[in-house]
C-alpha cells in the first residue's frame, strides 16, 4: 500500500491479512478495494479512494495507491470571505487548506462555528482542483443574546433565612466575530431580613476557540453578609472571594466515537473575611491544574470522564493551602468524574439510565474550600448544603428515568426518574470517615421555554448514624425560563 507519506495513523494490514493466499480473482480484488476504501472512509477520509498502483500482477502481489482528497478552499456562501466578519470567523478555524480532508476535522470546525448568535453547516463541494474540494459554510446570525431566568430552592435554612435563590445568566456570542462566547452570571439569595443578611455572586466568562485550542477566561466574586445574635447584642460577620481562571485546553484526538482533551488552568484566588467591620481573615491561594477530558462510545452508551491533578502555587506571596500534624504544605490534590448515560428498553418503553462517579484524594489534610463535600442534588441526594466532607471521598450516582414528549402546547417534555446515591468522605488528621446514602424520586419537563425540575429525596438511615436534622426528607425545587 502506497500512502503517499500521508496518513500516517492508518494501518491498512487489518484488511490484506484477510485475503492472503487467497485465490485471485476479479471479485476478490473488487471486494478487497471496497474493505480498504470503508477503512479509509472509517477513518474520516471521505474524498479519498483506493486504486491499484500496477495493474500488471506479479507473483500474487497487489500494489494499492492511496489517491488523496485534500481541502482546496473555505468558503462562505459559496465564495471567498469578503466581510470583516466572516474573515474573521474563519481566523480561528483549524487551517484545513491543502490539508487532507478528513470530515472529523470538519466535526472541530462546527462545533466552533455554532455559537449562541450564530448557527451554521459546513458541505463538502467540488472544486475545480483535480483532487481537492471546497468546503462551503452556510451560516445565519442573530443579534440578540440568550437570556436565563431561574429559580431553586438549594438553601438549608427556612424561606425566611436564605432557602430559595433568584440567578440571572446573559449568553452572547460573536461580539469580536471570531466565535467567540461571552457569558454573564449572577445569583441572589433572598432573605426575611435582607440588609442584615445577603449572599450575592458574579461571574463573567470568555471563551475563544483557536483551531483545535480553547482559551477560557473566567472572573468571579461572592459575598455575603450574616447577623449573629449574641447575649448583648447583634453582629456581623461578612466576607467576600474574588476569582480568576484561566484556562487552556487542546483536543488531541478526535474521531466518529472518541473526543480526547488535554488541559491546564491556573486559579488565583483571594478570601476576605470580617467580624463586625474588623478584619479577621485576608488569604490568597493559587493553583495548577493539569488534566485530561475524554468522550467515547461505551457499552450501547455514551461516557463522559475527566482526571485531573492539582498542586498548589505560591506566586505573589500566596497561602499554603494543605497541611499535616507538623505543618503547612503545598495543595496536591487528584480528582476525577465519570458520566455514563445509556438508553435501554423495557417493556416496549425507552428509558435512560445514568450513572455519575465522583472522586478526590487529598495527599494531606485539605482546609474548607479545596474539601470534597457530598450531600446535595448534584451528589448524594438526600441532604442539603454538603452534609458531609473530607480530605479524600467518593460518590456514586444512579438515575433511571422515563422520558416522554407529548410535544402538547401546554407540555413538551416531562420526565419521571427515581435514583439512588451513596457516597463517602474521610478526614485524614482525625482519621474519621463518614458515609452518606440517599433515595430521589422526582419528575424533570420541560412547557416552551420554561424547564422544570421537582424531587423528593430521602436520606437512608440505614448506613449511617443520621443527626436528627437529615433524618427528614428533602425537596429540590427549581425552574427556569430562557428567551
Amino acid at each position: 500500500m502506497d500512502l503517499g507519506g500521508k496518513g500516517g495513523a492508518l494501518n491498512f494490514d487489518e484488511v490484506s491479512q484477510r485475503y492472503l493466499n487467497k485465490p485471485l480473482s476479479t471479485k476478490v480484488v473488487f471486494q478487497l478495494v471496497k474493505d480498504l476504501t470503508d477503512l479509509l472512509y472509517r477513518s474520516g477520509y471521505v474524498t479519498s479512494a483506493i486504486g491499484l498502483k500496477n495493474p500488471k500482477i506479479k507473483n500474487g502481489d497487489l500494489e494499492f495507491v492511496v489517491l488523496w482528497g485534500t481541502v482546496n478552499d473555505i468558503l462562505v456562501a459559496g465564495e471567498k470571505a469578503t466581510h470583516f466578519r466572516d474573515k474573521a470567523m474563519l481566523a480561528v478555524l483549524p487551517n484545513l487548506k491543502n490539508k487532507l480532508l478528513n470530515v472529523y476535522d470538519i466535526d472541530q470546525m462546527v462545533e466552533i462555528l455554532n455559537t449562541t448568535n450564530k448557527s451554521a453547516k459546513v458541505s463538502v463541494v467540488a472544486s475545480q482542483e483535480k483532487g481537492a474540494s471546497n468546503l462551503n459554510i452556510e451560516r445565519v446570525r442573530n443579534d440578540w443574546p440568550e437570556v436565563t431566568l431561574s429559580i431553586n430552592n438549594s438553601g438549608t435554612e427556612n424561606n425566611a433565612n436564605g432557602r430559595n435563590q433568584a440567578s440571572l445568566n446573559v449568553a452572547w456570542s460573536d461580539l469580536l466575530g471570531t466565535n467567540d462566547r461571552w457569558s454573564f452570571s449572577t445569583g441572589y439569595r433572598f432573605y426575611k431580613h435582607s440588609k442584615a443578611n445577603q449572599q450575592r455572586n458574579y461571574a463573567l466568562s470568555y471563551v475563544q476557540p483557536l483551531s483545535f485550542s480553547t482559551l477560557e477566561l473566567k472572573l468571579a466574586e461572592s459575598e455575603y453578609k450574616k447577623s449573629l445574635q449574641g447575649e448583648n447584642d447583634v453582629y456581623t460577620s461578612s466576607g467576600k472571594t474574588q476569582t480568576a481562571t484561566l484556562k487552556l485546553s487542546h483536543v488531541l484526538l478526535r474521531n466518529k466515537e472518541t473526543i480526547l482533551s488535554v488541559y491546564g488552568e491556573l486559579e488565583f484566588k483571594k478570601r476576605l473575611s470580617y467580624f463586625s467591620d474588623i478584619e479577621i481573615g485576608d488569604y490568597h491561594n493559587n493553583k495548577l491544574n493539569i488534566g485530561l477530558s475524554y468522550v467515547t462510545n461505551l457499552g450501547y452508551g455514551k461516557l463522559y470522564s475527566d482526571i485531573a491533578y492539582a498542586n498548589g502555587l505560591r506566586w505573589f506571596g500566596a497561602d499554603y493551602s494543605a497541611y499535616d500534624t507538623k505543618r503547612e504544605k503545598t495543595l496536591k490534590l487528584l480528582s476525577g468524574s465519570v458520566n455514563w448515560l445509556r438508553p435501554i428498553v423495557m417493556f416496549d418503553r425507552s428509558l435512560t439510565y445514568q450513572a455519575r462517579i465522583g472522586a478526590q484524594y487529598g495527599f494531606d489534610s485539605l482546609y474548607s474550600e479545596n474539601q470534597f463535600s457530598i450531600g446535595d442534588e448534584y451528589t448524594v441526594r438526600g441532604f442539603k448544603g454538603g452534609a458531609a466532607s473530607g480530605d479524600s471521598g467518593a460518590y456514586f450516582s444512579q438515575t433511571l428515568s422515563i422520558p416522554f414528549y407529548p410535544q402538547k402546547a401546554y407540555l413538551s417534555q416531562i420526565s419521571p426518574f427515581v435514583g439512588v446515591d451513596i457516597g463517602k468522605v474521610h478526614v485524614k488528621q482525625s482519621h474519621q470517615t463518614d458515609t452518606l446514602a440517599g433515595f430521589a424520586l422526582g419528575v424533570k419537563g420541560q412547557v416552551r421555554l420554561f424547564n422544570f425540575s421537582f424531587t423528593y429525596a430521602q436520606p437512608l438511615n440505614t448506613v449511617r448514624k443520621v443527626k436528627p436534622q437529615d433524618k427528614k426528607p428533602v425537596y429540590y425545587v427549581s425552574g427556569s425560563v430562557s428567551f
